[in-house]
């Protein structure tokens, strides 16, 4: 009886804990504006500094989605440092990884 007890007490235990287990909280996207304060596409990350004066640090690949505000396709290495960026991301353990980045393009002479 009392093995039977026990085994009936894992077994409802397993029913209860797997489900939690097996679920991956996904991370909820966070946003930072500011200026690229650093780029360094070797590495794949880059600093953001915000009004505030507050650095942020992200991370990239190269699924992240760059966007220029003059719409049109871009890659990391468009951004020059300076550049005010609208990034969105999301944290992934220790690091703050990039999902969207957009930036504007300084205006040349002329336009």
């Amino acid at each position: 009886m009392g093995r039977n007890l026990t085994c009936a007490t894992v077994v409802l235990a397993f029913f209860l804990v797997a489900p939690a287990l097996a679920q991956e909280k996904k991370a909820k996207p966070l946003k930072v504006t500011g200026d690229v304060g650093l780029l360094d596409t070797e590495k794949n990350y880059m600093i953001v500094v915000t009004k505030e004066g507050k650095l942020v640090t992200v991370d990239f690949d190269q699924k992240t989605k760059v966007t220029k505000f003059v719409p049109g396709p871009a890659k990391m290495s468009d951004i020059g440092l300076g550049q005010a960026a609208s990034i969105t991301y999301k944290q992934a353990g220790d690091k703050n990884v990039i999902d969207v980045l957009e930036f504007k393009v300084k205006a040349k002479k002329g336009e």
